[in-house]
């Protein structure tokens, strides 16, 4: 079985470090990973309606519109972070934190809007992946000090948990 965002998230989540497992994939590999969370996400959203994307339900405090635009949002932030860092330039956000962290999606994007960042994502995740292994890192303040592979893979572990937490709302019964 090939890397992907769910496998990601279940080794992270025991116990391996994020950076260790961008270091034993490729770049492809990691950008496939990626391309495949982005799928996902875009069969999910073109399932739903306009009153669909913005359903709440459960403790869930965000709707799936804002769960999915957050993930876009970090999508986008992580890309400018190995950017810069392959770049060997300033990748400095704020204490550490993505200003995206914790930071919901804005709630009146379109699903045509969505989709759109879909796809500008998609292109941002077929040109990482020239990005070469080591150089500098910067911490994410819960997975540790990354490259900028380990920025590129972070995205489709990312996305894997948002895209459990929308299937939670979108499961709950109303």
């Amino acid at each position: 079985m090939g890397l992907s965002g769910a496998k990601v998230l279940d080794d992270v989540k025991a116990g391996a470090s994020l950076q260790s497992i961008a270091d034993s994939h490729s770049m492809q590999d990691i950008v496939e990973a990626v391309l495949g969370m982005k799928q996902s996400l875009r069969y999910g959203l073109s399932s739903l309606d306009e009153a669909g994307l913005q359903r709440r339900a459960g403790i869930e405090p965000w709707s799936v519109a804002e769960i999915a635009g957050h993930a876009l949002d970090a999508d986008a932030e992580a890309h400018r972070t190995a950017r810069a860092l392959a770049l060997g330039q300033p990748a400095v956000m704020g204490s550490g934190a993505p200003t995206s962290y914790g930071v919901a999606g804005d709630p009146q994007r379109t699903r045509e809007e969505l989709l759109a960042a879909i796809v500008a994502s998609e292109e941002r995740a077929a040109e990482a992946r020239v990005l070469a292994a080591g150089g500098p890192k910067l911490a994410h303040p819960d997975l540790g000090e990354l490259d900028a592979r380990g920025w590129i893979l972070f995205i489709a572990l990312h996305d894997a948990l948002h895209l459990h937490q929308a299937a939670a709302v979108v499961r709950t019964p109303r």
